[in-house]
């Protein structure tokens, strides 16, 4: 008739641990090759993978993130 219950139940906690493996090794693989672009959303140019890993999912490099946020300050009438 197939699996009993108790094989059931081991070949499900055999996949919970594969799946939980492959999550771990996905998030891993994540954190060591940095998030976001490679280049950046304005300019084009790279965006240092140092930079990358220490500010997770920035679309920026440091010279357009300064601009735009001097800009969204003025816009929201920061007094910088």
């Amino acid at each position: 008739m197939g699996l009993t219950m108790s094989r059931l139940d081991d070949e499900l906690e055999r996949l919970a641990n594969i799946s939980e493996q492959q999550i771990a090794a996905r998030i891993h693989a994540a954190r060591i090759s940095g998030t976001g672009p490679h280049y950046c959303i304005d300019c084009d140019n790279p965006i240092p993978q140092e930079r990358r890993e220490a500010i997770r999912g920035c679309e920026r490099c440091t010279d357009c993130q300064t601009i735009t946020e001097f800009q969204t300050a003025r816009h929201y009438g920061s007094k910088r």
